[in-house]
């Protein structure tokens, strides 16, 4: 099972069993969730409300501490971190109103015991008191629903787009294996020393990186060319080169040679152009010098760009090769 579904799972789990078991469940579960997808700030908030006073207080930092994707960012000098911001926002849901000064820090499950199981004293204090540990339920209780479903629908379509990109990459990544193996590895290597140059220095110069990566991507795409068209001596139809160096005129010549109808051909050739066009601009990038974060979205935008441009190639390919058997 991939990560979103794991994910997914969770959080409909959660959903489906949220009014079948007590709040402090559905609010652990939430937890789990938040640091799962690097919601520290949420983690946090959440995880307040299920902890309980007293103890050691540099235990209660650490179990906290362990909830953040990042704990380094607890707190910066600059501004607060996601535990310090969570920190506020639970004082604040968590003050007496009638007494700023006083701090209702009960977790859920204490307060689930005073409100049910010990009778509320008749007096106006004290039921001024139940009432007001009631509230705190009641919005821990919208709160953690609210990140649940929000969640479940952020996921919801992140599954939908990587069951079709999943599908479509399993298709490519077998036709790429089968004619040009060599490329899957070229791949890999745009990544990681894009990736490596990133995690160094993000601030860094990366312009030799990134066009050390704009030229694997033209190479992968030159590759793929040569094995669905090979170079010719011979000019096109319309009078255009057909030869070795010529690799981007001989992918639109495949494209009109292999494509059913001229709409189908015009979106792959369009497909063709703008990553082209792509390459050019990334090629001007890499010449200013750009830091090396900017470097690697680019250079993965790139890359799969390159990659789908691929894909639709050696699909036609595939699609003009059951044609000819077929007849």
């Amino acid at each position: 099972m991939d990560s979103t579904a794991h994910v997914l799972g969770l959080i409909r789990r959660a959903l489906d069993e949220f009014d079948d078991h007590p709040l402090e469940v559905s609010v652990r579960r939430a937890v789990r969730i938040a640091s799962l997808i690097g919601e520290s700030h949420v983690a946090v908030r959440l995880g307040l409300d299920l902890q309980v006073t007293g103890g050691d207080p540099a235990q209660h930092r650490g179990d906290i501490d362990r909830l953040m994707a990042d704990p380094s960012r607890w707190e910066s000098p600059s501004e607060p971190g996601p535990a310090t911001t969570a920190m506020r926002e639970y004082i604040r849901d968590r003050v007496k109103s009638d007494d700023p000064g006083t701090v209702l820090a009960h977790s859920l499950a204490n307060i689930e015991y005073l409100t049910k199981q010990v009778p509320s004293t008749q007096t106006s204090a004290g039921l001024e008191i139940d009432f007001t540990l009631r509230q705190i339920v009641e919005r821990a209780r919208l709160r953690t629903f609210s990140y649940l479903v929000a969640w479940e629908r952020r996921f919801g379509y992140v599954s939908v787009n990587e069951s079709i990109f999943g599908g479509y990459k399993a298709q490519v990544d077998k036709m790429l294996a089968e004619g040009v193996p060599d490329l899957v590895e070229k791949f890999t290597a745009v990544y990681r020393r894009m990736n490596e140059a990133a995690a160094s220095d993000p601030d860094g110069l990366a312009g030799e990186e990134l066009s050390h990566a704009l030229t694997t991507c033209r190479r992968i795409l030159e590759a793929v060319v040569d094995h669905v068209l090979p170079p010719r001596s011979e000019l096109s139809e319309s009078g255009h080169k057909l030869d070795q160096p010529a690799y981007r005129n001989r992918l639109f010549q495949f494209i009109k040679e292999t494509s059913a109808s001229k709409t189908a051909a015009g979106v792959t050739v369009a497909l063709g152009k703008g990553l082209h066009e792509r390459y050019g601009a990334i090629g001007e990038l890499a010449n200013k010098g750009v830091h090396a974060s900017v470097a690697l979205q680019a250079a993965n935008l790139c890359a799969l760009n390159t990659y789908v441009l691929c894909g639709e190639i050696l699909l036609l390919q595939q699609k003009a090769g059951e044609t000819r058997s077929a007849e």
